[in-house]
């Protein structure tokens, strides 16, 4: 019989990411149909390409919010969408947007859902090894 699992205080444990399903696929081809359609889809090539900034990056930022919220409220699979988007990167170029925003519109919780998937989509790159190496 084994005995009691002992967990290490000082050892940073993983987060269990949410595992996709067949229920996830309707959002997700949603999500990619918004995503490569216009208008987002042309902000979304010069956001790849390090182009986007004033009306353009704010939309992008509110739609990876509307994402985020789909994800914090588990009504998508993080795995799927962490795996499909690099959403961290995204936000590493679009912060600068929201601190603006949240400063010029006077609300403190625009993209904070975006925000704190963003570090969650960290957490599961560090964790997972490239598929090429």
């Amino acid at each position: 019989m084994a005995g009691p699992a002992v967990v290490d205080p000082a050892r940073p444990q993983a987060r269990p990411f949410t595992q996709d399903t067949a229920d996830d696929i309707p959002a997700i081809l949603g999500i990619m149909g918004i995503l490569h359609s216009q208008p987002l889809s042309g902000a979304f090539n010069r956001l790849l390409t390090g182009k986007v900034d004033g009306e353009e990056a704010v939309s992008l930022v509110h739609f990876f919010e509307e994402v985020a919220v789909l994800i914090n409220h588990r009504r998508v699979a993080e795995d799927l969408v962490f795996d499909m988007l690099a959403l961290d990167l995204y936000w590493d170029k679009l912060s600068g947007t929201v601190t603006r925003a949240r400063k010029s519109g006077g609300n403190a919780k625009f993209g904070e859902n975006f925000e704190l998937v963003a570090q969650a989509a960290r957490e599961y790159r560090d964790q997972r090894p490239s598929k090429l190496s």
